[in-house]
């Protein structure tokens, strides 16, 4: 058995024989279902299992939303708009600033909303 296919997980949940497990890969986490067989060790909220990427992916995967069309001249004008111009106004009125972030952000939000209703549409036709 080659162990750089074994990686330690996090038990997030379990059904039936199936558990649900989460780990990093690259900085970034990832869920699947695993079977009993690619489990070599259960420490109850820490297992070792073997290749969990080959098992029920759980989510949806979010990258095939595409690119989303927030650019900097839209977070400019939007820091801007709540008098945010330097960088000590930045620093000094941080909850202004994520409200500008939202703000800029808002538009993908309705665009990712509509990419999942299109998403559900298509699963359900």
């Amino acid at each position: 058995m080659n162990t750089r296919d074994l990686t330690e997980v996090t038990v997030i949940g379990r059904k039936n024989d199936l558990l649900l497990v989460q780990w990093e890969h690259m900085g970034s986490p990832h869920r699947s279902w695993v079977t009993p067989d690619m489990v070599v060790e259960n420490r109850g909220a820490i297992a070792i299992v073997r290749n969990p990427k080959a098992g029920i992916p759980f989510g949806m995967d979010w990258t095939r939303v595409g690119p989303l069309g927030v650019t900097p001249v839209d977070i400019d004008r939007e820091l801007k708009r709540r008098g945010i111009w330097k960088i000590e106004d930045l620093r000094a009125r941080p909850n202004e600033v994520i409200g500008a972030l939202m703000s800029a952000y808002g538009m993908d939000l309705a665009r990712l909303l509509q990419w999942a209703k299109e998403f559900e549409r298509m699963q359900s036709a």
